[in-house]
C-alpha cells in the first residue's frame, strides 16, 4: 500500500509539472490578428483632424466631412470612409471594424504575465501580457527586449512623452497597446499598434512606428509621422548605443536642473529622437553610422559645452558616452567711458576712475559680476559734467540677470565756455566733429564639435565717421595679445576714413565661451568706442549665431545749440546661420523703426542681407547713445552694440550788464559816440581859454 502511494505521489508530481508547463505556455502573449485592419495606419470613428505623414491606409467610420486638413498627398495608402466623401472616394469595408473589434476582444481575453506600472520609465520587459493601469511614460524610455509578442493593457488613459526602445529582436509590429479610454502621445517616439476606446491624440512632432486604431472617438494629428509598424529586425551587430548624460553647473546663481533641458538625437533608426536630460544618463540605440546629440533650446543664462562624443560616427556594437554640460553664466557688464573735450579740456579716459559697487573697473573691459542690482560710478574731474546711459539708469543703477551682457556708458564733457567763431561776422558757433568707429569680430571656427581646440578671432575695425582717428586701442576680456595685421596703408598710425584695419588673436578653449572686445580711438579731443562679442560652442555640433549693428547719425556735430538728428542703424549677419527675432533698442532715441532689408520676406536675417532701421530725435546738448541689436538661432541669442556721439555746442551768454540786449545796442551805438563828442568839445573850450 505504501508502495502504491509512493507511485501515486510521483505520478501526481509529474502531472503537476506538466500542468505548470502547460500553464506557462498559455501565459505567453499571442498575436491578436488584425485581419482586414492590418493595412491601416489610422482608424477613427468620429473625426480625423490635423496633418502628418502617414505610411498606410486611413479609415473613418462616419459619414460626411469627418476628415479635415489631412489630404491624399499626406497618405501613402488609401483614404476610406463609410460614404466615399473626399479626400478619399473609397468606401471602408465593414470587415475592418469587425476585425478590429475581434482583435481587441482577443487581447482582453489573454491571461496576464504581470501587472506593472503605471510608470513605465526605465523598465525592461520581455515578451508577454502586461497590465499597466493608467500607463505613463514620463519622458524616459521603455525597453522591450527579445523576440515575441508584447501586449500592454491600460485600464484607463495612456499618456506618453518618452520613447520605446526595441532590442534583441523585438519588433514594432509585434507590440500591441490596448487602452480602455484615451491614448495621448504628447512627444517622443512611440512603437506598436494602439487600440484605444475613446480616441488617440498626438502632440506636435510625436512619431509612431505602428498604428493608431480608435474603437471610438477621434484621431488628432499635429505634424506627426506614422510609419510602419516596422517588422524588420536589426542585426545586433549593426546597432550601437549612446549614453547621454546631462550635467548642470549652478555656481553663479542659476537654479535649473537636468530635467529642464530637452535633448535631440539624430541618426539612423534612433530609438528615441527627443528626451529630457538626466544626470544619470539616458541610453538610446541606433544603427552604426553618423549621429548627433543637440539641445534645441538652451535656457536663458546657460551655455552648453559637450564632451566631444556628442557627434560624429559610431561603429556597430560600440557604446559612446556624450556628456552635455550647461553652465550658468555670470552676468557681464562693460563700463564704457567717453570723454568730450570740445571746450579746450585735456583729460583722457584714465583721468576718470570707474567703479562698480565701489570696486575699480577698467573702461571697455567686460566684468563678470553677480546677478541682482548694482551701481556704476566714477570719480568726476573738475570742469566736466557726467551723463550715464546705455543699459544703466541715469543714476548709474542697473539690475543684471543670469547670462546678461550689458554696457553702461559714462560721458564726461568739458564745460569751459571757449567758443570758436564760425566767421568774422560772429553770432554762430560750431562744434568739434567727434570720431565714429566700428568693430566686427568673427571666430574661426564658430564651433569645436569634437571638444577643446584653438580658435582664431579676426577683428575688422573701420572708420565710419568723417575724421581720422588716432590713438586706436583694442581691449579684449579673455584673448591677448590682439595684434594689428594690416590696414594702416600710409603708416601714419591713424585710422583714416578710407582704411580698414585687421587684427587677430588666438586662444585655446576648453568649454563654450563668449569673448568681448572694445575698440577705442580719438579725434578732435573726443573719444569713440565700439563693442563686439562672439560665442564659440565647444563639444556640441551646434553653430552659434553672430550679429552686427552700426549706428551713423546724419550729423555728428551740431552748431548753435543743436537740432534734429536721424540715426541710421544697419544690421548684418557675419555668421553662417540665419537669425530670427531681430530686435533693436536705443537708450536715447525711440522708436527704432525697421525700413528695409528682408529681401525674401522670411523674417530672418540671412547672411547676405542688410536690414536698415532709423530713429529721429532732437538733440540740444552733446549726446552719447547706444543701440543694442539681438537675434536668435539654434536656441542661442547673439548681441551687438553700437555707440555714437553727437556734439552740440551751446551759444555762450554775454556777461550780465544789467541791460537788455536792446540797451546794450543803445550803449554801443549812441552813448559811446556822444561821450567822445563831449570830450572833444571840452578840449576845444580849454584850448580857446588858454589862447586868450
Amino acid at each position: 500500500m505504501k508502495k502504491n502511494n509512493k507511485v501515486s505521489a510521483i505520478v501526481l508530481s509529474i502531472a503537476l509539472a506538466l500542468g505548470m508547463a502547460g500553464l506557462t505556455a498559455t501565459l505567453a502573449a499571442t498575436d491578436p490578428g488584425l485581419g482586414a485592419a492590418a493595412t491601416f495606419s489610422i482608424i477613427a470613428q468620429t473625426a480625423i483632424t490635423g496633418t502628418g505623414t502617414i505610411s498606410g491606409d486611413v479609415g473613418i467610420n462616419s459619414t460626411g466631412a469627418g476628415i479635415t486638413a489631412l489630404t491624399a498627398g499626406d497618405v501613402s495608402g488609401t483614404i476610406y470612409s463609410t460614404d466615399g466623401v473626399a479626400p478619399g472616394l473609397a468606401i471602408i469595408n465593414p470587415a475592418v471594424q469587425a476585425n478590429l473589434s475581434t482583435a481587441n476582444d482577443n487581447i482582453s481575453g489573454q491571461a496576464p504575465t504581470a501587472s506593472i506600472g503605471p510608470v513605465l520609465d526605465g523598465l525592461v520587459l520581455t515578451p508577454g501580457v502586461y497590465d499597466i493601469g493608467a500607463g505613463r511614460l514620463n519622458g524616459g524610455s521603455l525597453t522591450l527586449n527579445g523576440q515575441g509578442i508584447y501586449i500592454l493593457r491600460a485600464s484607463s488613459d495612456l499618456v506618453s512623452s518618452g520613447s520605446i526602445i526595441l532590442t534583441n529582436g523585438a519588433r514594432a509590429c509585434d507590440v500591441y497597446w490596448q487602452v480602455n479610454t484615451l491614448a495621448t502621445i504628447t512627444s517622443g517616439s512611440f512603437a506598436g499598434t494602439i487600440i484605444a476606446g475613446t480616441g488617440i491624440h498626438f502632440g506636435s512632432g510625436a512619431a509612431l512606428d505602428g498604428r493608431a486604431l480608435a474603437l471610438g472617438g477621434d484621431v488628432t494629428l499635429l505634424n506627426n509621422n506614422i510609419s510602419g509598424p516596422t517588422c524588420a529586425t536589426a542585426s545586433p551587430s549593426a546597432t550601437a548605443t549612446l549614453h547621454i548624460v546631462k550635467t548642470v553647473v549652478n555656481n553663479n546663481g542659476g537654479t535649473a536642473v537636468a530635467s529642464d533641458f530637452t535633448l535631440n538625437a539624430t541618426g539612423t533608426n534612433v530609438s528615441s529622437s527627443s528626451f529630457t536630460g538626466s544626470e544619470s544618463g539616458t541610453d538610446i540605440t541606433l544603427d552604426a553610422g553618423s549621429y548627433a546629440i543637440t539641445e534645441p533650446i538652451v535656457p536663458a543664462g546657460y551655455l552648453q559645452s559637450g564632451s566631444g562624443d556628442c557627434s560624429g560616427t559610431i561603429a556597430a556594437g560600440e557604446t559612446k558616452t556624450c556628456t552635455i554640460t550647461n553652465d550658468d553664466i555670470a552676468p557681464q557688464l562693460v563700463v564704457n567711458k567717453v570723454v568730450v573735450n570740445d571746450n579746450s579740456g585735456a583729460k583722457t579716459i584714465s583721468d576718470f576712475p570707474l567703479f562698480v559697487d565701489g570696486n575699480s573697473v577698467v573702461s571697455g573691459v567686460a566684468n563678470s559680476i553677480a546677478i541682482g542690482p548694482h551701481t556704476v560710478s566714477e570719480t568726476l574731474g573738475s570742469g566736466y559734467t557726467a551723463v550715464i546711459g546705455g543699459d544703466c539708469a541715469a543714476d548709474g543703477t542697473i539690475t543684471l540677470a543670469l547670462g546678461d551682457v550689458k554696457t553702461c556708458t559714462i560721458t564726461n564733457n568739458d564745460t569751459a565756455p571757449v567758443p570758436t567763431p564760425q566767421s568774422s561776422g560772429g553770432g554762430s558757433y560750431y562744434a568739434a566733429v567727434p570720431p565714429l568707429i566700428d568693430v566686427v569680430k568673427v571666430p574661426s571656427p564658430l564651433a569645436l564639435p569634437n571638444g577643446p581646440g584653438t580658435v582664431k578671432y579676426t577683428y575688422t575695425l573701420r572708420n565710419i565717421g568723417t575724421v581720422p582717428v588716432s590713438n586706436v586701442k583694442m581691449a579684449g576680456d579673455t584673448c591677448s595679445p590682439i595684434v594689428l595685421i594690416s590696414g594702416d596703408a600710409n603708416g601714419d598710425a591713424k585710422l583714416d576714413v578710407n582704411e580698414i584695419w585687421t587684427y587677430t588673436c588666438s586662444a585655446t578653449l576648453s568649454k563654450t565661451h563668449t569673448n568681448i572686445v572694445t575698440a577705442t580711438g580719438w579725434a578732435n579731443g573726443i573719444s569713440a568706442t565700439d563693442i563686439a562679442s562672439a560665442t564659440v560652442i565647444v563639444g556640441v555640433p551646434v553653430v552659434p549665431p553672430l550679429i552686427h549693428v552700426t549706428k551713423v547719425p546724419n550729423l555728428l556735430a551740431l552748431s548753435s545749440g543743436g537740432g534734429m538728428v536721424t540715426y541710421t542703424n544697419k544690421v548684418t549677419n557675419p555668421g553662417t546661420v540665419a537669425l530670427s527675432n531681430i530686435r533693436l533698442t536705443d537708450d536715447k532715441c525711440n522708436p527704432v523703426k525697421y525700413i528695409s532689408g528682408d529681401a525674401n520676406g522670411d523674417s530672418k536675417l540671412d547672411t547676405a542681407e542688410t536690414w536698415t532701421y532709423t530713429c529721429q530725435t532732437k538733440i540740444t546738448e552733446t549726446t552719447v547713445n547706444t543701440v543694442t541689436a539681438s537675434g536668435e538661432a539654434n536656441g542661442l541669442t547673439a548681441k551687438d552694440f553700437a555707440i555714437a556721439t553727437v556734439v552740440a555746442t551751446t551759444v555762450p551768454k554775454l556777461p550780465n550788464t544789467g541791460l537788455s540786449p536792446d540797451e546794450d545796442n543803445a550803449f554801443g551805438n549812441i552813448i559811446i559816440p556822444a561821450g567822445v563828442l563831449a570830450i572833444l568839445i571840452s578840449l576845444y573850450f580849454v584850448r580857446r581859454k588858454q589862447t586868450n
